[in-house]
């Protein structure tokens, strides 16, 4: 596995189900120091609310109504992302309860008249899971389980203004993935070069 090759993503949406709902922000953060963390903001037409998701929507409403992209050109700019990141080779997505993120990653492929998106491996990697394994292990409390409980137990910090917005999640994820990489062992992964390492502790 090469850490140059991961990218942290996060979604914010109008609401949990992607067949009724809508992906409005998507967070994007390489693993590597390589390429600068972005937000791709999706314009629709109509939007379905949930009570919650229409609570958090004004910490990134001013971006969203300045920066939103049709669903076709917001999917170019996700491909471009990840092009930037790995031009050779599918990057692999890492997200806290990761499956949530992709339903609506494929509602954006759909929405611009593709199957899927381009450039992105169908091999994923959930934090949530990881988390599972540790407490199994005895190695983390079960208040360590929800992104909450976890960044807490991690000492990880987000602001209020961040939390809840798709790059201040992904950006905190990204902390919480290399911390759970030195929880399992602090030489995960003893395969990797020393010069990955250093790029994926930066």
């Amino acid at each position: 596995m090469n850490p140059n090759n991961l990218v942290i993503v996060d979604v914010e949406t109008s609401g949990l189900n992607p067949f009724l709902h809508q992906v409005l922000a998507i967070g994007l953060c390489p693993l590597g120091g390589q390429v600068e963390p972005s937000t791709v903001y999706v314009k629709h037409e109509t939007i379905n609310w949930s009570a919650r998701a229409k609570e958090y929507f004004p910490l990134y409403q001013t971006d969203w109504e300045r920066y939103a992209l049709a669903p076709a050109k917001a999917a170019a700019e996700v491909e471009r992302f990840f092009s930037s990141v790995s031009s050779s080779r599918p990057v692999q997505l890492v997200g806290h309860n990761i499956g949530f993120d992709l339903g609506f990653l494929k509602q954006l492929a759909f929405l611009s008249g593709k199957d899927e998106l381009t450039g992105a491996s169908h091999r994923v990697l959930d934090t949530y899971t990881m988390l599972f394994l540790l407490h199994e292990k005895g190695l983390i409390p079960s208040s360590a389980l929800t992104s909450d409980g976890a960044f807490r137990y991690f000492g990880i910090r987000i602001s209020e203004t961040q939390r809840h917005t798709a790059l201040g999640d992904a950006l905190a994820t990204r902390d919480l993935f290399r911390a759970i990489f030195d929880k399992f062992d602090p030489t995960f992964g003893g395969h990797l070069s020393d010069e990955h390492r250093a790029v994926a502790g930066r």
